[in-house]
């Protein structure tokens, strides 16, 4: 499945710099390039643990395992960090998918057995 991001390397890298070296804070850049503070706020954080290289516009949905998924599940829920830590921690390209596994998790829709597979219910009927 491919995947189109709203800004450009090119816009976020802008952000990121005019961010460090100009004084401004997230919010007034964002204002000016009409993102959310959070926004900017991400990409700062993202380019701080991985470089110029993370924010460079991915052309595909990553695909994690169940077990990989089941072991942020289980860090956020045994209060190990945030969202934005956790996913920062284990390389996610943003939180919102952490957020939703484990929304998933804690509605029963992903069962847990043997604490390594999840079969996730009504996969069939939501696509």
């Amino acid at each position: 499945m491919s995947r189109k991001s709203k800004f450009s390397y090119e816009v976020k890298l802008a952000a990121v710099q005019q961010y460090l070296n100009s004084g401004l804070s997230y919010a007034q850049i964002a204002k000016s390039i009409g993102v959310s503070g959070r926004t900017v706020n991400q990409w700062m954080d993202s380019f701080k643990l991985k470089g110029p290289d993370a924010l460079k516009v991915h052309k595909h949905n990553q695909s994690y395992t169940k077990e990989f998924k089941l072991k942020c599940i289980k860090a956020y829920l045994n209060g190990q960090g945030s969202y934005e830590q956790l996913a920062n921690k284990y390389g996610l390209r943003g939180f919102t998918q952490l957020k939703n596994w484990v929304s998933k998790y804690n509605s029963h829709r992903i069962i847990v057995i043997e604490d390594l597979k999840i079969i996730t219910l009504l996969q069939r009927f939501t696509r």
